[in-house]
């Protein structure tokens, strides 16, 4: 299979994942899932609601959708809610020695991320396009577990980051 039919693929399993989760948060989320940034936009200016959206374009992921979004939205934040506690100086899953960092800046990040394999099924705690963005934007970046709900909880309702922080200012708060 070529990686653009793949990479549709992808993005139809992602707006299903998304409609698993709009289901999940029930009431609270906007009841259909925006297939362009445009819609997610009007979506939550006029539903006031959670908008939970997957994949927009082919060989784009959905880091880099969730960072488009967030500087089209003029976000004060933008979390990403992954399957490890923060950015690590190695992938933790396969290196003992790999250590979480805190605070990086978007350049330090990119300097992680560049390296990472850009096909589908690649497995990167962010990926470059998506660095670059909010590079770009400033917008900073918390990176929590998101298998942990009180972690997004605790960073959302107190300002508590228990995983990494991507900004230009160390000492920014994250609300």
């Amino acid at each position: 299979m070529d990686e653009g039919t793949a990479d549709e693929i992808g993005i139809l399993i992602t707006r299903l994942n998304a409609r698993l989760l709009m289901h999940a948060l029930a009431k609270d989320c906007y009841p259909n899932i925006p297939e362009s940034y445009n819609d997610a936009l009007i979506a939550g200016g006029e539903s006031g609601k959670v908008v939970v959206m997957g994949g927009v374009t082919p060989a784009q992921t959905t880091d880099a959708v969730a960072a488009v979004l967030a500087e089209r939205a003029g976000a004060d934040l933008l979390i990403n809610a992954t399957a490890v506690d923060g950015i690590y100086t190695a992938d933790p899953r396969k290196d003992a020695s790999a250590e979480k960092i805190p605070f990086l800046t978007p350049d330090e990040l990119i300097e992680i991320v560049q390296t990472g394999r850009m096909d589908a099924g690649s497995n990167n705690v962010i990926d470059l396009v998506a660095a670059k963005v909010i590079q770009r934007s400033k917008i900073p970046m918390a990176v929590v577990d998101g298998r942990v709900p009180e972690n997004v909880l605790g960073l959302i309702q107190n300002g508590v980051n228990n995983g990494s922080l991507v900004s230009y200012t160390p000492d920014q708060t994250v609300f």
